[in-house]
């Protein structure tokens, strides 16, 4: 101990002797292990710490399959017969998707993220309420169970912390319902719940089997692994399959981790993430690890002298190491100021790629990783410098001198070549894959969508079912807001729609004339309610036929009656009533090559099942994206809106979107002063948003890679530099025998060059060899981007020249007599 504190004090001394190179040095680490700290605290929020429940690795999430590829929500029938005759869970639990509720309080009204459940959904999961209770049995067993859960964050921003909140009734969809409980701040399941009521278990509001759009929790017995609970289940759905061949047919369990479903897709994202921070630490140990080189030789006749008095390469090895790592280490707590504005950074950020399991934080396991990152740096820059400086060459250092850069031998500019090569390489390959997410990025932003972005501007509405409970008032409200709002000034064109392209929709199947009863199988299709002037609004081209008019709206709500008289008693349609029903529809360009390849498609008929009306093809409209900017349009059937509780109204504007948001309020207001508007966006913001993932990749790795790029600049820089400095005699001497400055300027750039140039085979080679993980995050393009990876290596290229140009014009000014007279 009394040594090391010896080594220490004079670390310090020598680092106050050498201040720039000390500063440089800290400064460069810091930018390193703050960003590694930084990306560690979000891999190790999402990736590492495990959920905030009780026992969670015995929690899963369930899903099913359909006759058409892919996963899917459950249906509440089946999922009844799991619950009862599983044997691998603890328990289940039934929950609704994220659905939007009008809360309202001291005479306004908002818009909260609402989420039906089963009375069970906290036990399962096993979180406890802050304050209050949770559902009890038997809550969910009515349509009219009156209960509500506030999130945290609800209850502090909308109840201002009120510990008296319990009992007490809120407004929700003109409904009083009554607070019972306040879920703790870590308590994020559904991410974007902000309250929690009772989901209608009974037969009637779980719905018929075939449909599917619930989720499911579970809790595994312990002992029993995922992959077993899926075999339990898919035995019970094989038994449904046979029982209910119509609606099951082909469907099966699927059963994963909750902590692999919340965290799954970013997963790639945050490994990329971490490979790029780390690229960026190595860059920055070899920068000072040349940087130590340069110094050492200025040290040369020091190590000599204490290994004459009888030091052994062993203390002279600890000492130089004691001042390496005590540069990373301070380097280590700069970096941690650093991480701490970075990590405040990434949480403030509303489109932030990850899921909120846990807070990103500093944690103990952040500050362990931090110093474990600090002093493995420090040894790993620090190792070869030592190595070579305690190992003087004893009869030449001595009679050399103090600073004598003539006794550097070529070892040292041979291991000072390999440091900048392998910095250059790091850089072009942390450049090379930004660049290709760059790309990729760019090319997901300008893809054609099916609809015109500029002037566009989209907001929710929700009808509260307590006051427009029938579907006749909802649609006569939403006709009264569309006529006050085409009246707004700078509206070109209102529409009304129930979802909005690149956010998803409701699916479903279809069968065409003589196929009505075949199993369900095929293509799932899209369904849209529209009001007749959305295609103009969007600009969404009619390629065949025609749009909605208002005869078109007139036979909709004609038949809505006659469906509803031949229903209220709760029999289903029959086939001999269905044949005189037919429905006007307006379908996509790929419903009518799927469905009619050849033919014409206006005119044609299709229809849901035997007991569902027909629905006739009046126009073929371009197709749109309705399942976000990667995916392919989907088939897509639209028909006339004729009356729903939620919509979206959809303009398009002369004027700026963002002007017109208060006259639309007071329009909407002018029918209900109680329904508020929310979501509201222009479409532009809707494609930014959907983007808003790839976005926040892109733009870390273009940070971390132009980090690198300037890394290797200064690598470059300071290798020329010190090798400028070593052969001041030998350039006099050449310049004395006739060498030109130009000579001498060439001979400096072209060391300089073939240093970068082994780099690019180096970066080239690994940004090929490591093409498959570069490939898992980007969503449009090919990992073998030829543009990219020609195009990349010349933007290094350049800035090795300019690093190399200052060194290189010093050397050409070098006047042989000063050089000569040096030695």
């Amino acid at each position: 101990m009394e040594t090391l504190v010896q080594d220490v004090r004079y670390a310090i001394r020598n680092f106050a002797k050498t201040k720039g190179v000390t500063i440089v040095a800290i400064v460069t680490l810091a930018l390193g292990i703050g960003a590694n700290t930084a990306i560690f605290s979000v891999i190790n929020a999402v990736l590492l710490q495990p959920l905030p429940f009780h026992e969670p690795g015995q929690l899963v999430r369930m899903y099913e399959t359909e006759a058409a590829p892919g996963e899917y929500p459950i249906n509440g029938m089946d999922y009844l017969d799991w619950k009862r005759e599983n044997k691998s869970f603890q328990d289940m639990s039934f929950f609704s998707w994220t659905h939007n509720m009008n809360l309202s309080g001291d005479g306004s009204a908002q818009q909260v993220s609402a989420v039906p459940t089963e009375w069970n959904f906290f036990s399962v999961i096993g979180a406890q309420p802050m304050l209050g209770r949770t559902f009890v049995s038997g809550e969910d067993q009515s349509a009219d169970s009156r209960l509500a859960i506030l999130s945290f964050g609800l209850w502090r921003s909308m109840f201002n912390s009120d510990p008296n909140v319990l009992n007490k009734t809120v407004e929700l969809d003109a409904a009083k319902y009554t607070v019972i409980g306040v879920m703790g701040p870590t308590f994020r399941f559904p991410s974007d719940a902000q309250i929690w009521v009772p989901a209608d278990m009974t037969s009637k509001g779980i719905g018929p089997r075939g449909n599917h759009g619930p989720g499911a929790i579970g809790r595994l017995k312990p002992g029993i692994t995922v992959e077993q609970a899926k075999a339990d289940l898919n035995v019970i759905s094989a038994r449904l399959e046979q029982q209910f061949p119509d609606t099951n047919h082909k469907v099966s369990a699927i059963v994963y981790s909750l902590h692999d479903t919340l965290v799954g897709k970013s997963r790639d994202s945050l490994m990329m993430m971490l490979w790029a921070v780390l690229l960026v630490l190595l860059i920055a140990c070899a920068n000072v690890a040349n940087l130590l080189l340069s110094r050492a030789v200025a040290r040369q006749r020091e190590m000599a002298v204490r290994c004459a008095m009888g030091a052994s390469r062993f203390r002279l090895v600890r000492q130089l190491l004691t001042e390496s790592v005590l540069l990373s280490v301070t380097g280590g707590i700069l970096g941690l100021g650093l991480a701490a504005a970075w990590i405040k950074l990434l949480t403030s950020m509303k489109s932030l790629a990850i899921p909120a399991t846990n807070p990103v934080q500093m944690n103990m396991t952040v500050l362990l990783f931090t110093l474990v990152v600090a002093v493995g740096s420090g040894i790993l820059f620090g190792m070869i410098p030592a190595l070579q400086t305690s190992s003087p060459d004893l009869y030449e250092d001595l009679k050399g001198g103090a600073g004598n850069t003539a006794t550097a031998g070529k070892q040292k500019r041979f291991t000072s070549n390999l440091l900048v090569i392998a910095e250059v390489g790091f850089s072009l390959l942390l450049l090379i894959s930004a660049g290709l997410l760059l790309k990729d990025f760019r090319t997901m932003r300008t893809t054609n969508i099916g609809v015109r972005t500029d002037h566009v501007w989209t907001a929710a509405l929700r009808l509260p079912p307590a006051k427009y409970g029938k579907q006749e008032q909802q649609f006569q409200v939403a006709q009264a807001i569309l006529e006050k709002v085409q009246n707004v000034p700078g509206v070109e064109t209102a529409s009304i729609s129930d979802r909005l392209p690149l956010y998803g929709g409701v699916n479903g199947y279809i069968h065409l004339p003589g196929h009505e009863n075949e199993r369900q199988g095929g293509r799932l299709v899209e369904s849209h309610n529209v009001s007749p002037e959305y295609f103009s609004a969007l600009n969404i081209a009619v390629e065949q036929g025609r749009s909605f008019n208002q005869e078109d709206l007139d036979n909709e709500i004609r038949l809505d009656v006659q469906v509803r008289e031949l229903t209220k008693d709760g029999a289903p349609l029959t086939p001999e009533q269905t044949k005189s029903m037919v429905y006007r529809s307006v379908i996509n360009s790929t419903m009518a090559k799927h469905f009619w390849p050849g033919q014409n498609p206006v005119g044609q008929l299709y229809t849901g099942n035997a007991r569902s009306p027909w629905h006739q093809v009046v126009g073929v409209v371009a197709d749109v994206k309705q399942w976000g900017l990667t995916n392919e349009a989907q088939p897509e059937t639209y028909d006339v809106f004729d009356g729903q509780s939620g919509f979206f109204l959809v303009i398009h504007t002369k004027v700026d979107p963002a002007s017109i948001t208060s006259a639309v309020r007071q329009a909407v207001g002018s029918v209900d002063s109680g329904l508020p508007l929310f979501r509201i966006r222009t479409m532009q913001d809707l494609v930014n948003d959907n983007s808003a993932g790839a976005q926040f990749v892109t733009t870390l790795l273009g940070v971390f890679a132009g980090l690198a790029l300037v890394l290797a600049a200064i690598g470059i820089y300071g290798v020329l530099s010190y090798l400028v400095t070593q052969r001041t005699r030998e350039i006099g001497i050449r310049m004395a025998l006739g060498a030109t400055p130009g000579n001498v300027l060439r001979l400096v750039l072209a060391h300089g060059l073939k240093l970068a140039i082994c780099g690019f085979l180096i970066g080239g080679f690994g940004a090929y060899a490591t093409r498959k993980v570069i490939a898992s995050s980007l969503l449009m393009i090919k990992a073998e981007d030829p543009l990219i990876f020609l195009g990349t290596p010349l933007l290094l290229l350049f800035i090795a020249v300019l690093a190399c140009l200052i060194p290189a014009s010093r050397a050409a000014r070098i006047s042989p007599l000063v050089a000569l007279r040096e030695d």
